[in-house]
């Protein structure tokens, strides 16, 4: 999912969540500034790994970990499987003509069509939860603005053998698309989805295609987005698991 239904998610798991957890529920999806790779925290053994690394390093950024924990159980109910059926939520949301839009308003390959699809599945879902909770913008970039950027670059650098300055860039590039857009209003969703194409996969989007499969995926998730809340939410299974 995208930033503000992670932190949706992890405020409804601990209602006083601090800055760390909050920075921690959306900080696997780093990986898309390839500052890390998408397993290192997204694959059980290798973010179990990290656990032990910041638990003997540093103590204090332990709550970081509880907001990566939260982001993991919410990613599985998401892409892997949901109300013991698989496909997760998202994966199984998406329609033959939901694929075709995305194909065509990204100005991708077949083979990137349905991750486009899932974006905007994951993205509808983020428009409607900020609708009703503006309010998880400002904690969000009030989090981001509290946290130590420097000893979290110096963490994440350290223990998975790469460049603190690289990690430190990453960080601003992805802070930057987590807090710089208004994702409760729908025009903002094409500037976002422009940029974003723009930076991961260097290619123009189609602005009109895209509105027009963005109100597609709208249409499908809003009779089901709030029963899969429900269902993430109030699930006891929270064991750390291999997701993507």
């Amino acid at each position: 999912m995208f930033y503000h239904t992670h932190v949706f998610y992890s405020k409804k798991k601990d209602k006083s969540p601090d800055a760390l957890k909050i920075v921690g529920s959306i900080l696997p999806d780093l990986a898309l500034t390839s500052a890390i790779t998408w397993d290192d925290l997204h694959k059980k053994k290798d973010i179990l790994k990290f656990f032990d690394f910041v638990k003997r390093q540093e103590p204090s950024f332990s709550s970081l970990l509880t907001g990566i924990s939260h982001h993991n159980t919410l990613d599985y109910f998401t892409h892997i499987k949901y109300k013991n059926i698989t496909p997760g939520f998202v994966y199984a949301s998406i329609t033959p003509q939901l694929e075709k839009l995305a194909k065509e308003a990204f100005n991708i390959s077949n083979d990137r069509s349905k991750a486009s699809a899932h974006n905007l599945i994951e993205g509808s879902v983020e428009y409607y939860i900020l609708y009703d909770n503006p309010d998880l913008q400002i904690l969000l970039r009030d989090s981001v603005k509290n946290i130590d950027k420097e000893k979290l670059s110096f963490l994440l650098s350290k223990h998975f053998r790469t460049s603190k300055q690289k990690v430190l860039k990453g960080l601003e590039k992805f802070f930057y698309f987590a807090t710089c857009y208004d994702l409760g209003k729908q025009n903002e969703w094409m500037d976002f989805f422009e940029d974003l194409n723009k930076y991961y996969l260097n290619v123009d989007i189609y602005r009109a295609q895209t509105k027009e499969a963005f109100d597609l995926a709208l249409d499908i998730t809003k009779d089901t987005y709030k029963d899969f809340l429900k269902y993430a939410v109030s699930s006891k299974d929270t064991k750390i698991k291999d997701s993507n």
